[in-house]
């Protein structure tokens, strides 16, 4: 019987067919690697992201106070006069306020910051500050935007970070706190 089923097919329509089944077998091998190749592809992108370097903690943008030291997103970073010896001395309300520049792991200087002047403190449990130049650096909640200034010489203690850590001093600002 079988060749009576088989004896109505021309050998061009048994051709098509093999090639067909051909096609579909390479198809779905095809489609079974990629799927167990993609299988690993976090792995993969996990992986490639830990080999690539990290982007940089500490950065200097150009303002019209000059160039100074901003975290990744440019927000302007500040030193607090009262921090002594690179710890921090600012904590609960301050903090809020002034919040510290946070990093994870070892940080990363950008272009125009010197890397042998950047370090972190260890702030309560685990956080690490990043300290530039023997200074906490911290933001202000008040600069909302990259490039904002708001806390330039606030009571006389909050200073803009210059590249070569030194305070900026905003021309007609003084830097002796008033009743402070």
């Amino acid at each position: 019987m079988e060749r009576r089923a088989h004896a109505g097919i021309s050998p061009a329509h048994r051709a098509t067919i093999v090639v067909a089944v051909v096609a579909s077998t390479a198809a779905i091998v095809l489609l079974i690697m990629l799927l167990t190749r993609g299988a690993d592809t976090p792995k993969r992108a996990a992986a490639a992201a830990a080999r690539s370097p990290s982007p940089p903690s500490l950065l200097v943008r150009r303002t019209k106070l000059g160039r100074i030291l901003t975290d990744q997103r440019g927000r302007t970073l500040y030193l607090f006069e009262k921090d002594k010896h690179g710890r921090s001395t600012c904590f609960a309300a301050c903090a809020r306020v002034w919040p510290p520049a946070l990093v994870s792991g070892r940080p990363r200087a950008g272009d125009g910051i010197t890397a042998s002047k950047l370090t972190t403190t260890r702030r309560g449990g685990s956080k690490l500050q990043l300290v530039y130049d023997g200074h906490p650096l911290y933001r202000m909640n008040a600069d909302v935007r990259p490039g904002q200034t708001q806390g330039e010489g606030f009571l006389a203690t909050w200073w803009i970070v210059s590249p070569s850590g030194r305070r900026i001093v905003a021309p007609g600002l003084s830097t002796k706190a008033a009743g402070y």
